[in-house]
């Protein structure tokens, strides 16, 4: 063994033997750490992670309901899904551990099940139980498949790019095919699927992403520390090209409350600033483009926007719109009255209100009827736990990383205050849709709880690199 020079004694970093893997990306400001496999500085490695993101694109898209009936016949989703599962089961660790966030994911998910158990009528509720029963085996797919900030990120990418290429397809549809819904008095754009291609629920899927969207683009320089210079402004590019589309598609849906949470989002996003210059700027920003939006907007679009403050300008049709929504939670609330404790099942809310309510067979068209009237107080408390959890999830990470430096420490805080945004506009869009059962509940648990989890490998790496460069000072 050859001897060290006092200069090589001086520059030598000491390695310990249980260094966190973050500890490698402390100075030089990127996420990827030592446990990432990635071709390129930028692609990952791992089949598992890569089919989990191509199912995330498959869920939103959902090729055999529209594009592709034929997919339906074979059941297509199924077999991808269990190719999926094998291979997660084959190539990862089983490293699933007990959280807080997990258990109230499992107790909501036994509400939705004593709810189909004791349903009005069982066929409809045994069909949504199914697909919210896929919906917690994938919450669980990504809590085992994620294992680094980089590939959590990799699954938002995924996720944002898919929603990218939707609104591109329905604007396609809505311009050169003239598929789009006439409703409410007004040209409506519409997705290609039947489950998320209403207007309404295609305007939340987009404002709900817009958060995550917005992560990426302010995270950019962290997320693509490592990656060739050639791919760096497509990713820019490519976050430009959605937001061009998120705004133009939220507009066309002529959704109301699509374009309210848009305003609400542009609230939050004021509100990430860390100072109150930046916070002003941020506002005055925020103004400009909606300003700009509302100049760009069809007279038709602004006279259904402005309904909202001004009730007498509104048609017929948007006015029997606002009061369905407070009927549809009357309805709900007369449900609760009669099954208080596992409501009427979960899918039975518009056969149950036709044949024993009111006869109108439409959904409630907010939460707060449709969790109470479809699984009574049941899932009434387990989702106030799940949500509460979901918060306390986020805000513990925000704590873990307070002062800590370095890019992947504002790269996680980051993350974290977008699964609050996100939320956030979930529970606003929930005043005007029955949204209890999507995939974005389930998702954002998975993505908050996995934050969580990294938070807290990245704070001992911090600690740690800090004793090695106090030790290299004192030598």
């Amino acid at each position: 063994m050859g001897i060290l020079t006092a200069r090589q004694l001086r520059t030598r970093r000491p390695i310990a033997r249980s260094a966190s893997p973050y500890a490698s990306t402390v100075e030089d400001r990127g996420i990827l750490c030592s446990e990432d496999r990635v071709a390129s500085g930028m692609w990952p490695g791992r089949l598992a992670l890569w089919m989990v993101g191509f199912y995330v694109a498959l869920y939103i898209i959902r090729p055999w309901e529209v594009l592709v009936p034929v997919l339906a016949t074979i059941h297509f989703e199924r077999i991808y899904a269990l190719c999926m599962i094998a291979v997660i089961l084959y190539t990862s660790r089983i490293r699933l551990q007990v959280s807080p966030q997990s258990t109230a994911v499992l107790l909501f998910f036994l509400a939705v099940t004593l709810s189909a158990a004791f349903a009005w009528d069982p066929l409809p509720s045994w069909e949504r139980w199914y697909s919210f029963l896929t919906l917690v085996i994938f919450y669980f797919i990504l809590r085992l498949v994620i294992r680094t900030p980089y590939e959590l990120v990799f699954i938002v990418t995924c996720y944002i790019t898919t929603v990218t290429v939707y609104m591109a397809k329905a604007q396609w549809e809505f311009f050169v095919h003239g598929r789009r819904d006439h409703t409410m008095g007004v040209v409506r754009l519409v997705g290609f699927d039947s489950t998320f291609g209403g207007p309404n629920a295609l305007a939340m899927s987009i404002v709900v992403s817009l958060p995550m969207a917005y992560f990426l683009f302010i995270q950019r320089k962290n997320i693509c520390a490592r990656w060739p210079s050639p791919w760096r402004p497509m990713f820019v590019a490519g976050l430009i090209l959605y937001a061009l589309l998120a705004a133009s598609s939220v507009i066309l849906t002529n959704s109301r409350s699509g374009m309210l949470s848009a305003v609400v989002f542009a609230g939050l996003a004021t509100l990430r600033g860390k100072s109150l210059s930046r916070k002003l700027l941020a506002g005055a920003g925020a103004v400009a483009v909606l300003a700009i939006l509302w100049m760009l907007m069809s007279d038709g679009s602004k006279n259904r926007l402005r309904t909202v403050w001004d009730p007498q300008s509104a048609s017929a049709d948007t006015a029997a719109s606002s009061m369905g929504r407070i009927e549809g939670l009357q309805a709900g609330l007369r449900m609760f009255e009669t099954f208080p404790l596992t409501g009427v099942g979960v899918g039975n809310f518009i056969p149950y209100r036709v044949g024993n309510v009111d006869g109108v067979s439409l959904d409630p068209h907010n939460i707060v009827g449709q969790v109470l009237g479809e699984t009574g107080i049941v899932g009434a408390i387990t989702f106030t736990i799940f949500v509460a959890i979901l918060v306390a999830t986020s805000m513990r990470t925000r704590r873990l990383l307070r002062k800590q430096p370095g890019g992947m420490a504002a790269t996680i805080d980051s993350f974290a205050v977008a699964c609050q945004n996100a939320l956030l506009l979930l529970l606003f869009e929930g005043l005007f849709f029955h949204n209890l059962l999507r995939f974005n509940w389930l998702w954002l648990a998975a993505f908050s709880g996995l934050a969580l989890e990294f938070a807290g490998r990245c704070v001992p790496a911090r600690r740690q690199m800090a004793a090695a460069r106090l030790t290299r000072a004192r030598t």
